[in-house]
């Protein structure tokens, strides 16, 4: 059965519009046995997600998405390449623990409001966490044809690692999933899907329009391609997110 293991919610603080509690309800309507929330550099909205999955009977997972390279807010970080997001979720309470030390650490070393850290901060910080990655992995320019993984294979070994496959309709979706499916054969790892949820449902898109807007100081006019493309990243129900990776059993099996 799929399980959504890439959530955001509103603490990720203006790229996630539904608060906690509400993905948990929708997560229940759709009979989620479980679902992973990883907001964006913190664990602000672990408590509520906790609780409300609680009462509903259904297994929270917790995870952060980590800013590496430069703050969040930043353009460019301070090696001049833009910052890129590295997904992790938590799988024991040492993993915990790391994340929280990790996320500390990402504070300290940033300006007020802001976070990043490099993956040799990683470095002692990586037991009890699993990493996943998706695009990134493909950025040969900033990292060299499987460089990153080279290097997230050495910050949290083989077995910690899954590669993450998306389809939103997107134009490029076919060739990315086919070079993130290479790159897995040719480390050995194992390739899970995921629909990056950003809202609860298809409904919240505009109010996800809306604070994309207010991230990036600009206006609905004005915002362009920053507005994202179409209303997919909402919680979809399981049976969905299998008919649409019926050609990749494997990621639905490995969530």
């Amino acid at each position: 059965m799929y399980i959504e293991l890439h959530t955001s919610s509103a603490f990720s603080f203006l790229d996630g519009a539904s608060m906690p509690a509400a993905l948990i309800d929708r997560a229940a309507a759709l009979g989620y046995p479980a679902v992973a929330l990883l907001d964006r550099d913190g664990v602000y909205g672990a408590p509520q997600f906790y609780r409300a999955a609680k009462a509903a009977g259904i297994k929270a997972i917790v995870g952060a998405e980590l800013t590496i390279g430069g703050s969040a807010s930043a353009s460019r970080g301070p090696s001049g390449a833009p910052p890129w997001m590295l997904p992790v979720l938590v799988e024991s309470v040492e993993g915990y623990r790391n994340l929280c030390r990790l996320i500390t650490r990402a504070k300290l070393k940033a300006p007020k409001g802001e976070s990043f850290l490099q993956l040799e901060d990683f470095q002692g910080h990586t037991t009890g966490l699993i990493a996943i990655v998706g695009r990134a992995a493909l950025e040969a320019e900033r990292h060299g044809v499987g460089g990153l993984v080279t290097q997230l294979v050495q910050q949290f070994g083989r077995g910690s690692i899954w590669i993450e496959l998306q389809r939103h309709f997107r134009r490029d979706e076919q060739s990315v999933m086919a070079s993130l499916m290479d790159l897995a054969a040719a480390f050995r790892l194992p390739v899970m899907a995921s629909n990056g949820v950003r809202f609860a449902s298809p409904e919240s898109r505009p109010l996800y329009d809306v604070l994309t807007c207010i991230r990036h100081k600009t206006t609905l006019a004005a915002a362009g391609r920053l507005l994202t493309r179409n209303a997919e990243r909402f919680l979809k129900p399981p049976e969905r997110m299998a008919r649409l990776f019926a050609d990749v059993p494997q990621a639905i099996a490995g969530t």
